[in-house]
């Protein structure tokens, strides 16, 4: 209690006029840090307006911190510390710092090039390696990709500079591919004119540029077929997965086989002699199965 009451009575007989400039300083230091913050919203929102996310989110992070840093260096200033030797100390200090983290200013360095090479902003869906989703956030260290399975993974800015980034989002409208294999013997004027028209009824598919319907290869089971169509780069999941259906749909009411995987197998027993090949091969069928009982 005796220290309670010696503080007490420091406070009470004038000890406040030395804790008044420490106190009216922490205040400015708060004030100032909510300052900067509604200055980065503001400017920030402004900056969305007439540019990209990415670059209103930089510019927000920016005037935050350089808000920040101003106050501070304000207050001491008004406190009487030297900025000319805290400065000095900050350059020693900030030296042996990139050096105990060299990995830090790496990604600062890399969020940096990201930033003036923009291939990817905010809400972009791009594909990293193995990872695909949507842009949430990015930082000076990393940027934050959400699955579609609604992951977030955390991307350091080094590795994405180094990393092969494809965007689904830079252009508005973009194609699919649907492969398709008819049975040989097929009229392929007929089957591509059915593919067409399954193609034309789709309402989500464009005109322009017109959709094609191109004969890819002769395969192992059938003549294989590639169906391109463009569309609005939103609706490509669904358009692929509707048109899939229309296809199968088209070439089932026009009596176009689509052929499966055909494979001829030989069986024997183990005291057997090995089987001979028919004289003409050709004869054995992808149903037929040659079977020789013990």
């Amino acid at each position: 209690m005796e220290g309670i009451d010696e503080a007490f009575d420091v406070v009470t007989t004038g000890g406040w006029e030395t804790l008044k400039p420490y106190a009216m300083a922490a205040l400015f230091v708060l004030a100032g840090v909510v300052a900067a913050k509604l200055l980065a919203r503001y400017t920030e929102r402004f900056i969305k307006q007439r540019h990209s996310a990415h670059t209103a989110v930089l510019t927000g992070k920016i005037i935050f911190y350089a808000t920040v840093t101003a106050v501070l260096l304000v207050t001491l200033s008004q406190l009487g510390v030297q900025l000319s030797g805290l400065l000095a100390a900050a350059g020693i200090f900030t030296v042996a710092l990139a050096f105990a983290a060299q990995t830090s200013v790496s990604n600062v360095i890399s969020g940096l090039f990201l930033y003036f090479d923009r291939p990817f902003s905010i809400d972009d869906t791009v594909k990293v390696g193995d990872v695909l989703g949507t842009v949430t956030a990015i930082d000076l260290l990393s940027s934050r990709v959400r699955t579609f399975d609604n992951l977030v993974v955390r991307i350091p800015n080094e590795t994405l500079l180094k990393s092969t980034i494809t965007n689904y989002s830079l252009h508005p409208i973009r194609r699919i591919d649907i492969p398709v294999s008819v049975a040989y013997g097929t009229d392929l004027k007929a089957c591509r004119k059915v593919l067409l028209d399954a193609i034309a009824l789709h309402p989500l598919i464009l005109d322009e540029p017109a959709p094609v319907v191109l004969f890819d290869a002769l395969g192992d089971d059938g003549v294989e077929l590639n169906v391109r169509a463009w569309l609005e780069r939103t609706e490509v999941v669904k358009a692929r997965s509707d048109l899939t259906g229309a296809i199968y749909d088209a070439l089932n009411a026009a009596d176009i086989e689509i052929p499966w995987p055909q494979r001829v197998v030989h069986m024997r027993h183990e005291s057997q002699a090995p089987l001979q090949a028919p004289e003409d091969e050709s004869r054995v069928t992808a149903h037929e199965l040659v079977l020789e009982d013990a």
